[in-house]
């Protein structure tokens, strides 16, 4: 085959599916798909929230980080070994309390925003 042939038939070829994906309908356009639209005000709220979760699990992070820090200058051998045990163990406590923390929020935020209707 020529290379001009080649290109002939890709680029009907892609023009064809351009055009079938386009006549296509959009499941996220239909009515029944989508939840009810939150107020400004929540979704404010809610990115609020998930900031703040982000923020709780960096705090976490860096904790655990000092905590094995210190670890390793005040234990030796098995000692030091529990110690950043401890220290993971608690970081994940402590992730795991943001957790519930965020989606409480998230959820007192929804309800709130299907309380007043908006």
């Amino acid at each position: 085959m020529s290379k001009k042939l080649l290109a002939t038939l890709i680029a009907s070829g892609l023009s064809c599916g351009l055009a079938f994906a386009q006549n296509t309908p959009n499941v996220i356009d239909s009515p029944t798909a989508s939840p009810a639209p939150l107020s400004q005000e929540a979704k404010d709220a809610k990115v609020q929230s998930k900031a703040d979760y982000k923020a709780r699990k960096k705090v976490a992070d860096a904790n655990k980080e000092l905590s094995k820090a210190d670890c390793e200058t005040s234990a030796d051998g098995s000692v030091e070994r529990a110690c950043k045990k401890e220290a993971k163990a608690a970081a994940k406590q402590d992730k795991a309390h943001a957790k519930t923390v965020y989606e409480t929020e998230k959820k007192q935020i929804e309800d709130k925003d299907k309380a007043t209707g908006k």
